[in-house]
């Protein structure tokens, strides 16, 4: 390969640096490295040629007694022409710098109440509708102080006991979804999310305050509820369809028998924080609540008020 490539070069070589070339055999053109190996050195002294001891010069002058006495000499000759390419090369197509257009951020600060709930309640139903596996850490609790206790005693506590019964089971349990359910450790069967009677609904009138903001590739979002007020077996409006709430239509404390049950929702939250995807990545659900009841039983006649909060969090491991 390298005696091939030798061959195309030195000619090109010698025609570009003279318009008038002398040919001399490749043989002596090359000599072997000091190493010996078939490697070659390439010569660019021009050869010197033997001057014949009779004669004292060489004459410039191209005679015929100078092509006799050196017939390896070849007549000075015009070096051919390099003929250019004069095939185009091809277009290149320069890259397209154009820059993709940018997707503007939405402008949360400009968001309506509407806007605000809207943005969660998309990614609510798009949180409720993942059908593959799902691993929910949910935390509950009820905390509770009774208020304007009368007579007080055994009596009042018993319905507080029994109330926080009905609330809801306190702890930490791991939720397995599958399918959009999983079974929860009272064996009933929940949908991911709040509330788990019904589907989600909350209008622009039955929400007091909201607040969207974004914290780094997440949103945040806050929504509080107005107060609603309900007496035994009714359903808080807003509550039910948003989050959940005390189901009184068949309260029963065995030894006790209730005449009146008043329960207030002074505001309950929504407290969710949505991944880039549009997906839920937790919520803590907050019903705020007092109750006011009349009560009777143990040969005693009394009445009180209990203030609490039930908190719910759900932790979604995606």
């Amino acid at each position: 390969m390298k005696k091939i490539i030798s061959l195309i070069i030195v000619p090109v070589l010698l025609l570009t640096l003279s318009s008038c070339v002398s040919y001399v055999p490749f043989d002596e053109l090359t000599t072997k490295n000091e190493a010996g190996n078939s490697d070659y050195e390439y010569i660019t002294q021009a050869p010197i040629v033997n001057v014949p001891e009779n004669t004292t010069s060489i004459a410039v002058e191209n005679t015929t007694a100078q092509q006799e006495t050196l017939p390896a000499v070849i007549p000075e000759t015009t070096a051919p022409a390099v003929q250019e390419n004069t095939t185009s090369a091809p277009l290149v197509q320069p890259e397209n710098t154009t820059a993709a257009p940018v997707v503007p951020e939405k402008d949360y600060s400009s968001f309506t109440k509407k806007q605000i709930i809207d943005e969660y309640s998309d990614a609510l139903k798009k949180t409720r509708a993942y059908s593959g596996a799902l691993t929910v850490l949910h935390t509950e609790s009820f905390n509770a102080d009774i208020k304007d206790a009368h007579p007080g005693g055994a009596l009042t506590e018993l319905l507080a006991s029994n109330i926080v019964k009905l609330v809801g089971s306190e702890g930490q349990q791991t939720l397995n979804f599958n399918g959009g359910r999983a079974t929860n450790s009272d064996g009933e069967s929940v949908p991911i999310l709040l509330p788990q009677r019904t589907d989600f609904s909350l209008p622009e009138e039955g929400v007091a305050s909201a607040s969207i903001s974004q914290q780094g590739d997440k949103l945040h979002i806050k929504l509080v509820l107005v107060p609603e007020t309900v007496s035994m077996g009714q359903v808080p409006q807003y509550n039910s369809s948003a989050i959940g709430y005390l189901d009184t239509s068949d309260m029963d404390f065995k030894i006790i028998t209730i005449s009146r049950v008043d329960i207030g929702y002074s505001g309950s939250v929504i407290d969710a924080v949505i991944r880039s995807d549009g997906y839920i990545e937790s919520v803590t659900y907050t019903i705020n609540m007092s109750t006011y009841a009349e009560l009777s039983g143990m040969g005693i006649t009394g009445y009180g008020t209990l203030e609490g909060a039930q908190t719910e969090k759900w932790e979604l491991q995606w």
